[in-house]
């Protein structure tokens, strides 16, 4: 099961769901997805606190993403913030700004 965030979306506050979430859209604030996957479509803008099993960002990001597996940035991806994970993927053309760790999250 998913839920998507459509491009025409805005949402401010806190977000936390227990199925996998796709977001077009924009959104400001934290979002919680403890065992699940986060995608961040090239449309999005997300000022936020990440945290989620597996994040792969297409859109842009401003904010910390931590995940329990992985994280991948793909070549339409911008993100600034600190990204940490146990792995961690930038693609070619990918926009990265701010610090990795390639550890696991402290919780």
């Amino acid at each position: 099961m998913s839920t998507h965030i459509g491009q025409t979306i805005f949402v401010k506050g806190q977000l936390s769901a227990s199925e996998d979430i796709q977001i077009a859209g924009r959104l400001e604030g934290d979002i919680q997805l403890n065992e699940h996957v986060l995608t961040v479509q090239p449309t999005a803008k997300l000022t936020a606190g990440v945290l989620a099993k597996s994040v792969v960002v297409q859109g842009d990001v401003l904010g910390d993403i931590v995940a329990g597996l992985n994280i991948t940035l793909q070549n339409t991806a911008s993100v600034s913030g600190r990204i940490s994970a146990p792995s961690i993927a930038i693609n070619d053309g990918a926009n990265f700004n701010g610090r990795v760790e390639t550890a696991f999250p402290k919780t």
